[in-house]
């Protein structure tokens, strides 16, 4: 029996399969541990608080704009991720068991070159230095690799040196973008690629 058009259409996002093996528990430079795990449809209100919590300078620097909060339909874009052409994990803490996301990062795969991707990060003012931008870097390169992308490409103002030495202490190629002098294009050649090209289910 096939459910009803109209209640198919406003049935809430869901996942089938948790790639369980994002899940993982890292130990930082401060000695401080953070729990990594994949982004799920539920986070919304997670990721709209870490959205928040970021400081001016810091939300401008991960969306390039005065952005205050998620507006809803970029909150479920974030949220409502497949893994496979768009794969986006977080890092959490516990405080009075109570999960607060400290950091986020992803990758989308380009639908005209599947085997490049977009990536983005961001990290929690208080977690910044830590190391926390660096591990997830290499969290996504490792996704990103397992799913047949050779490359991540990324956009860093010019002024955000901290994401700057991140890209180089990552080997990544920074360059000029042509059209906006305030920011730099970063290239990450993805090593040891996937055994098979990723190819779109039917």
């Amino acid at each position: 029996m096939q459910p009803h058009a109209d209640l198919a259409a406003n049935a809430p996002y869901a996942v089938h399969r948790i790639p369980t093996a994002l899940i993982e528990t890292m130990r930082l430079n401060d000695g401080r541990s953070v729990l990594v795990r994949p982004v799920l449809p539920q986070d919304a209100d997670l990721q709209q608080a870490f959205v928040r919590q970021l400081s001016p300078l810091s939300r401008r620097r991960r969306f390039h704009g005065p952005l205050v909060e998620l507006p809803p339909a970029t909150l479920r874009y974030m949220t409502e991720v497949d893994y496979q052409t768009h794969l986006a994990i977080l890092a959490a803490v516990f405080v009075d068991d109570v999960e607060r996301q400290v950091a986020e990062a992803r990758w989308v795969r380009r639908s005209d070159e599947p085997e490049a991707a977009d990536f983005a990060l961001a990290v929690a003012d208080d977690w910044q230095r830590s190391g926390l931008g660096t591990r997830l870097l290499r969290h996504l390169e490792r996704s990103a690799r397992d799913h047949g992308v050779q490359r991540l490409f990324g956009d860093v103002l010019h002024s955000n040196q901290p994401m700057l030495d991140c890209m180089r202490r990552a080997g990544a190629r920074l360059r000029l973008d042509p059209l906006d002098s305030s920011v730099l294009c970063v290239e990450i050649e993805v090593t040891g690629g996937a055994e098979a090209p990723w190819r779109a289910a039917a």
